[in-house]
Protein backbone atom coordinates (compact mmCIF):
# COMPACT_ATOMS: atom_id res chain seq x y z
CA UNK A 1 0.00 0.00 0.00
CA UNK A 2 2.67 2.43 0.94
CA UNK A 3 4.12 1.62 -2.95
CA UNK A 4 0.74 2.78 -4.45
CA UNK A 5 0.23 6.07 -2.30
CA UNK A 6 4.25 6.58 -2.91
CA UNK A 7 3.13 6.94 -6.73
CA UNK A 8 0.65 9.65 -5.94
CA UNK A 9 3.05 11.53 -3.73
CA UNK A 10 5.27 11.39 -6.91
CA UNK A 11 2.72 13.62 -8.89
CA UNK A 12 2.63 16.27 -5.93
CA UNK A 13 6.61 16.15 -5.72
CA UNK A 14 6.86 16.77 -9.72
CA UNK A 15 5.01 20.02 -9.03
CA UNK A 16 7.28 22.77 -9.01
CA UNK A 17 5.70 25.58 -7.88
CA UNK A 18 5.10 25.22 -3.89
CA UNK A 19 1.51 26.77 -4.20
CA UNK A 20 0.31 24.58 -7.37
CA UNK A 21 2.06 21.33 -4.66
CA UNK A 22 -0.68 22.27 -2.33
CA UNK A 23 -3.47 22.00 -4.30
CA UNK A 24 -1.46 18.57 -5.87
CA UNK A 25 -1.95 17.02 -2.34
CA UNK A 26 -5.84 17.84 -2.16
CA UNK A 27 -5.95 16.80 -6.10
CA UNK A 28 -4.16 13.56 -4.92
CA UNK A 29 -5.58 12.75 -1.72
CA UNK A 30 -9.39 13.14 -3.42
CA UNK A 31 -7.35 10.89 -6.53
CA UNK A 32 -5.84 8.09 -4.26
CA UNK A 33 -9.22 7.63 -2.41
CA UNK A 34 -12.72 8.18 -4.38
CA UNK A 35 -14.57 7.61 -1.24
CA UNK A 36 -13.32 10.89 -0.13
CA UNK A 37 -15.73 13.97 -1.54
CA UNK A 38 -13.92 16.81 -0.38
CA UNK A 39 -10.98 18.18 1.50
CA UNK A 40 -9.47 21.07 3.59
CA UNK A 41 -5.95 21.45 4.00
CA UNK A 42 -4.29 23.36 7.29
CA UNK A 43 -1.02 24.29 8.12
CA UNK A 44 -0.22 23.44 12.05
CA UNK A 45 1.81 24.86 14.07
CA UNK A 46 2.73 23.86 17.98
CA UNK A 47 4.20 26.96 19.04
CA UNK A 48 -0.07 28.11 20.08
CA UNK A 49 -1.49 24.89 19.03
CA UNK A 50 -2.16 27.20 15.75
CA UNK A 51 -3.94 25.86 13.05
CA UNK A 52 -4.46 28.17 9.74
CA UNK A 53 -6.18 27.07 6.56
CA UNK A 54 -4.88 27.38 3.12
CA UNK A 55 -7.14 25.67 0.66
CA UNK A 56 -10.03 23.47 0.12
CA UNK A 57 -11.62 20.95 -2.65
CA UNK A 58 -14.99 20.02 -2.88
CA UNK A 59 -17.94 18.85 -5.04
CA UNK A 60 -19.91 21.84 -5.48
CA UNK A 61 -17.13 25.39 -5.25
CA UNK A 62 -14.04 23.14 -6.22
CA UNK A 63 -11.08 25.02 -5.28
CA UNK A 64 -11.17 27.83 -2.69
CA UNK A 65 -9.12 29.54 -0.59
CA UNK A 66 -9.90 29.15 3.38
CA UNK A 67 -7.64 31.65 5.05
CA UNK A 68 -9.96 33.06 7.04
CA UNK A 69 -10.26 29.88 9.23
CA UNK A 70 -7.67 30.43 12.08
CA UNK A 71 -8.21 28.31 15.43
CA UNK A 72 -6.52 26.62 18.35
CA UNK A 73 -6.49 23.13 18.37
CA UNK A 74 -6.96 22.73 22.01
CA UNK A 75 -10.46 23.64 21.80
CA UNK A 76 -11.46 20.42 19.86
CA UNK A 77 -10.04 18.04 22.12
CA UNK A 78 -10.33 14.92 19.43
CA UNK A 79 -8.64 16.98 17.17
CA UNK A 80 -5.99 17.83 19.46
CA UNK A 81 -5.26 14.22 20.63
CA UNK A 82 -5.00 13.05 17.28
CA UNK A 83 -2.47 15.38 16.70
CA UNK A 84 -0.51 14.47 19.75
CA UNK A 85 -1.02 11.24 19.04
CA UNK A 86 -0.04 11.78 15.14
CA UNK A 87 -2.66 9.55 14.01
CA UNK A 88 -5.93 9.96 11.52
CA UNK A 89 -8.97 9.77 13.45
CA UNK A 90 -12.95 9.97 12.97
CA UNK A 91 -14.92 12.27 14.80
CA UNK A 92 -18.56 12.61 14.63
CA UNK A 93 -20.23 15.83 13.40
CA UNK A 94 -22.12 16.65 17.24
CA UNK A 95 -18.97 16.02 19.00
CA UNK A 96 -17.11 18.53 16.74
CA UNK A 97 -19.65 21.13 17.15
CA UNK A 98 -20.35 20.54 20.93
CA UNK A 99 -16.51 21.69 21.73
CA UNK A 100 -16.45 24.16 18.84
CA UNK A 101 -20.09 25.54 18.23
CA UNK A 102 -19.18 28.49 15.96
CA UNK A 103 -18.93 25.80 13.12
CA UNK A 104 -21.62 24.52 10.93
CA UNK A 105 -21.82 21.85 8.84
CA UNK A 106 -24.19 20.63 5.64
CA UNK A 107 -26.83 17.75 5.93
CA UNK A 108 -24.26 16.34 3.82
CA UNK A 109 -21.77 15.77 7.25
CA UNK A 110 -22.26 12.82 9.24
CA UNK A 111 -18.56 12.56 10.56
CA UNK A 112 -15.33 14.05 10.12
CA UNK A 113 -11.84 13.11 9.47
CA UNK A 114 -8.42 14.58 10.38
CA UNK A 115 -5.22 13.50 9.40
CA UNK A 116 -2.24 14.88 10.70
CA UNK A 117 0.40 15.46 8.03
CA UNK A 118 3.90 15.08 9.73
CA UNK A 119 7.87 15.33 8.99
CA UNK A 120 9.76 13.00 11.35
CA UNK A 121 8.39 13.83 14.44
CA UNK A 122 6.48 17.12 13.98
CA UNK A 123 3.02 17.22 12.71
CA UNK A 124 3.37 20.69 10.25
CA UNK A 125 -0.70 20.11 8.63
CA UNK A 126 -3.42 18.56 8.93
CA UNK A 127 -6.14 17.47 6.05
CA UNK A 128 -9.76 17.65 7.13
CA UNK A 129 -12.78 15.72 5.22
CA UNK A 130 -16.70 16.18 6.14
CA UNK A 131 -17.67 14.23 3.00
CA UNK A 132 -17.65 10.95 1.96
CA UNK A 133 -19.74 8.16 -0.60
CA UNK A 134 -19.26 5.19 2.27
CA UNK A 135 -20.54 4.72 5.80
CA UNK A 136 -18.21 5.50 8.75
CA UNK A 137 -17.24 2.10 9.57
CA UNK A 138 -15.93 1.68 6.08
CA UNK A 139 -14.22 4.50 6.16
CA UNK A 140 -12.47 3.70 9.70
CA UNK A 141 -11.48 0.86 7.54
CA UNK A 142 -8.93 3.68 6.01
CA UNK A 143 -7.94 5.58 8.82
CA UNK A 144 -4.29 3.53 8.89
CA UNK A 145 -3.89 4.03 5.02
CA UNK A 146 -4.49 8.04 5.33
CA UNK A 147 -1.97 7.74 8.70
CA UNK A 148 0.68 6.96 5.87
CA UNK A 149 -0.63 9.03 3.09
CA UNK A 150 -0.24 12.23 5.85
CA UNK A 151 3.67 11.07 6.63
CA UNK A 152 4.08 10.28 2.97
CA UNK A 153 2.75 13.73 2.47
CA UNK A 154 4.98 15.64 5.36
CA UNK A 155 7.94 15.70 3.38
CA UNK A 156 6.19 18.09 0.49
CA UNK A 157 5.52 20.42 3.47
CA UNK A 158 8.92 20.22 4.36
CA UNK A 159 10.77 20.30 1.07
CA UNK A 160 8.54 23.48 0.27
CA UNK A 161 9.12 25.43 3.77
CA UNK A 162 12.37 26.86 2.39
CA UNK A 163 11.42 28.63 -0.66
CA UNK A 164 11.87 32.07 0.06
CA UNK A 165 8.81 33.86 -1.65
CA UNK A 166 9.66 37.27 -4.06
CA UNK A 167 8.75 39.51 -0.81
CA UNK A 168 10.29 37.85 1.70
CA UNK A 169 12.77 39.60 3.41
CA UNK A 170 14.30 36.55 5.93
CA UNK A 171 17.95 35.30 4.62
CA UNK A 172 17.76 31.55 4.41
CA UNK A 173 19.24 30.54 7.86
CA UNK A 174 16.49 32.87 9.56
CA UNK A 175 14.09 30.65 7.92
CA UNK A 176 15.16 27.44 8.64
CA UNK A 177 15.47 28.64 12.12
CA UNK A 178 11.67 29.87 11.85
CA UNK A 179 10.56 27.13 10.54
CA UNK A 180 12.19 25.42 13.36
CA UNK A 181 10.18 27.51 16.04
CA UNK A 182 6.91 27.10 14.03
CA UNK A 183 7.36 23.22 15.11
CA UNK A 184 8.07 23.78 18.19
CA UNK A 185 11.38 23.05 18.72
CA UNK A 186 13.12 24.99 21.75
CA UNK A 187 15.90 27.45 20.76
CA UNK A 188 18.67 24.78 22.67
CA UNK A 189 17.53 21.80 19.95
CA UNK A 190 17.49 24.53 17.12
CA UNK A 191 20.86 25.38 18.28
CA UNK A 192 22.25 21.53 18.61
CA UNK A 193 20.22 20.12 15.19
CA UNK A 194 21.82 23.42 13.43
CA UNK A 195 25.36 23.22 14.97
CA UNK A 196 25.17 26.74 16.30
CA UNK A 197 25.11 28.30 19.31
CA UNK A 198 21.34 29.03 21.19
CA UNK A 199 22.81 32.74 21.01
CA UNK A 200 22.66 32.92 17.61
CA UNK A 201 19.23 30.74 17.59
CA UNK A 202 18.45 33.84 19.68
CA UNK A 203 20.05 36.49 17.44
CA UNK A 204 18.22 34.73 14.32
CA UNK A 205 14.94 35.31 16.04
CA UNK A 206 15.38 38.96 17.02
CA UNK A 207 16.61 39.75 13.50
CA UNK A 208 13.50 37.76 11.95
CA UNK A 209 11.18 39.95 13.99
CA UNK A 210 12.56 43.18 13.58
CA UNK A 211 12.82 42.51 9.45
CA UNK A 212 9.21 40.81 9.59
CA UNK A 213 8.10 44.08 11.78
CA UNK A 214 6.27 41.65 14.23
CA UNK A 215 5.93 42.45 18.21
CA UNK A 216 6.91 38.89 19.11
CA UNK A 217 8.12 35.13 17.85
CA UNK A 218 4.33 34.02 17.80
CA UNK A 219 3.30 36.79 15.71
CA UNK A 220 6.05 36.39 13.06
CA UNK A 221 5.61 33.01 13.15
CA UNK A 222 1.96 33.32 12.02
CA UNK A 223 2.57 35.85 9.55
CA UNK A 224 5.46 33.69 7.81
CA UNK A 225 2.74 30.71 7.87
CA UNK A 226 0.29 33.21 6.07
CA UNK A 227 2.67 34.12 3.84
CA UNK A 228 3.76 30.70 2.82
CA UNK A 229 7.29 31.05 3.94
CA UNK A 230 7.31 28.41 6.40
CA UNK A 231 4.45 25.65 7.13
Amino acid sequence: MQDYLAQFIDKIEQTPNHEDRLIKILEVYLEAFPSVLDAYLFRYSPLGHLTEGILAIGPEKGLFHIRDIRDDVRTVPLTHNAIRQRQAAIISKEDFIKYNPRYSFSSHTAFLTVIPICFSSNVVGILHSTRFSESSSEIEKLLPIFQTFGRLAGHVFESSAYEIQADSKLANREIEVMQKLAWGESTKTIARNLNISEYTVKDYIKTSILKLGSANRTQAVADLIRRGIIS
